[in-house]
């Protein structure tokens, strides 16, 4: 889940990635007042309020553990065409904890399978759609990686040592209705510098929840659905030359409060390939490195 200058923070990237309030500054972000928390419900239009929505969607307004996940194909953009290429099944665990800044700290862990499009099955190899290429799979663990957000969403990243440095610029983000639901849209616009140069990444996540609980004052995280789409370069991975294009991913998923309430074919493949990790995933979110 750098250093990110943002106008008004979820997350990316997610594509793409926990929290309590006790001390004084911290409950004023939380519950701005409580007399008005008990008297009305929160109001989108409020930026006190919308900062709040925009937590209890993508983390949670109190220490605690979050668990996300993404499905989606990623296709290749090229003259205009759209290239299916390969999935993703992405499942990801963070711890928030709230500062007493009224910001929060966020430790986050990260897993994304590359499967084949059609059958979702996990890839160990692939053959490049427009290259003819057949290129290895290789898989990693993001992370645990560590966030700090002030008071007002923006968040500053910690590099991982011998990992990519992130230039991150977020964009204002503001709620609003889809039908019965209360949604926000969270744009984040990457420079990601690493050992094969230099590659951008844009990402826009739809994340909605029920309008009765994204409205509540009492309530602190919601288990919301998000709909994630990001463009990017072509990774170096792909051996794509010179040509002209990005990646494009279409991918939906969700936040949920349990590891048990990530998809089942997410889990079962954590548990072939990082063991270890399925075994206790707290315990490798908690892990120093």
């Amino acid at each position: 889940m750098p250093n990110q200058q943002s106008t008004d923070k979820f997350v990316s990237l997610d594509r793409r990635q926990a929290l309590g309030l006790g001390l004084a500054a911290a409950a004023a972000l939380a519950a701005p007042k409580a007399a008005r928390a008990a008297s009305r419900q929160l109001d989108p239009n409020d930026p006190e309020d919308a900062r709040l929505i925009y937590r209890k969607l993508r983390y949670r307004t109190d220490d605690g553990l979050i668990f996300s996940w993404v499905k989606g194909p990623y296709m290749a953009v090229i003259a205009g065409d759209l290239i299916p290429m390969y999935a993703i099944n992405l499942g990801s665990f963070s711890r928030v904890t709230q500062r007493a800044d009224g910001g929060f700290e966020l430790r986050d862990l990260e897993i994304s399978f590359r499967t084949d499009v059609d059958t979702g099955e996990r890839l160990t190899s692939f053959r490049n759609p427009v290259t003819g290429e057949i290129l290895p799979v290789v898989e990693r663990v993001q992370g645990p990686n560590r966030a700090i957000f002030s008071r007002d969403n923006h968040a500053r990243l910690s590099d991982l040592p011998g990992g990519p440095h992130f230039e991150l610029t977020h964009y204002p983000v503001r709620p609003f209705a889809i039908g019965d639901d209360i949604a926000i849209r969270d744009r984040t616009h990457a420079r990601v510098t690493g050992r094969d140069g230099v590659s951008l990444l844009n990402e826009v996540s739809t994340i909605s929840g029920p309008r009765a609980q994204v409205l509540d004052p009492a309530a602190t995280s919601i288990a919301s659905r998000a709909q994630s789409n990001d463009v990017r370069s072509f990774p170096a991975w792909l051996k794509m030359g010179d040509r002209t294009g990005h990646l494009a991913l279409f991918g939906n998923g969700g936040k949920v409060h349990r590891f048990e309430d990530l998809p089942g074919d997410w889990r079962a493949m954590l548990h072939d390939v990082f063991p270890a990790i399925a075994a206790d995933p707290i315990a490798a979110l908690d892990a120093q490195g």
